[in-house]
């Protein structure tokens, strides 16, 4: 769990407290101002992202992001970022009073042709084109989830006595594990399994969140397992891991290119 807290006054000396709870693995965010919940949410392993909301008046948005090996958290506060040793922000606007006039109807017309142009305008492609890349390494990531689930199901299939298994699942924790019962006890050749699978799970979860170096050392070392593979002239299981590793090699390359796409501008009115 990672705390971060800003205290900060405006220009009428009246002091704000901005404190987020974020747990890592889960996603779970709590974010609450002067001890007042205003928001608790989540998804899983979604460790990016933005929130909006009001302090008296003040607007507020709190945003998350990764490295890849780190999260950094930034609170913006009517345009002003709020700095970790606090700061004074101005007093919120006072909205002048406005007369409202009923528009006549060419005014109407002009206004509705206005709408329907701006409807017509085709999706931003800049952010298309950041979506769909996202969406690549997501995916490409995942994969490593798939590789430490069916790991996992084919050492329970070993534990029951069965020689059926998975070909995305790995072969070099079974070479370890002939190793050490060769040179250890073999009561621990358990221990190989249980390491492998936690391995790529945590790989999964870094890679999901767009950590680079997830992608290269799960991909070198399911590369190196599908050698593994080669040697005992395994097809199957050679052309499963040369498939994850398509993904996987595709999102690394992804994870570069929308590192490079800029953030698409919001479209002014």
């Amino acid at each position: 769990m990672t705390t971060k807290r800003w205290d900060f006054r405006d220009e009428d000396l009246r002091r704000y407290s901005v404190e987020i709870e974020h747990a890592v693995l889960t996603g779970d965010r709590r974010i609450s101002v002067n001890g007042r919940e205003v928001f608790h949410g989540g998804k899983f392993f979604d460790t990016g992202g933005e929130h909006a909301f009001d302090i008296e008046g003040h607007s507020a948005r709190l945003r998350i992001g990764s490295t890849g090996f780190a999260y950094n958290y930034k609170l913006v506060v009517d345009g002003l970022t709020i700095p970790p040793e606090g700061a004074t922000i101005p007093r919120p606007a006072r909205n002048a009073p406005v007369n409202v006039v009923a528009a006549t109807a060419p005014d109407r017309v002009v206004a509705e042709q206005t709408v329907v142009a701006a409807l017509a305008h085709a999706p931003d492609q800049t952010a298309l084109a950041r979506v769909a890349l996202v969406k690549r390494v997501e995916n490409g990531g995942r994969w490593f989830y798939w590789i430490a689930g069916l790991s996992a199901i084919n050492f329970v299939f070993f534990m029951l006595g069965s020689d059926k298994g998975f070909a995305v699942g790995t072969a070099i924790d079974w070479f370890i594990q002939v190793i050490l019962e060769d040179l250890a006890d073999p009561s621990l050749a358990w221990i190989p399994h249980v390491a492998v699978i936690a391995l790529f799970a945590f790989l999964g979860v870094r890679a999901t969140a767009g950590a680079q170096w997830a992608f290269i050392v799960g991909g070198l070392l399911y590369a190196l397992d599908g050698l593994l593979f080669l040697l005992v002239k395994d097809w199957l299981g050679i052309a499963v891991h040369a498939f994850a590793l398509f993904a996987i090699v595709s999102a690394t390359i992804s994870l570069r290119r929308l590192r490079g796409t800029p953030l698409a501008a919001v479209p002014s009115a």
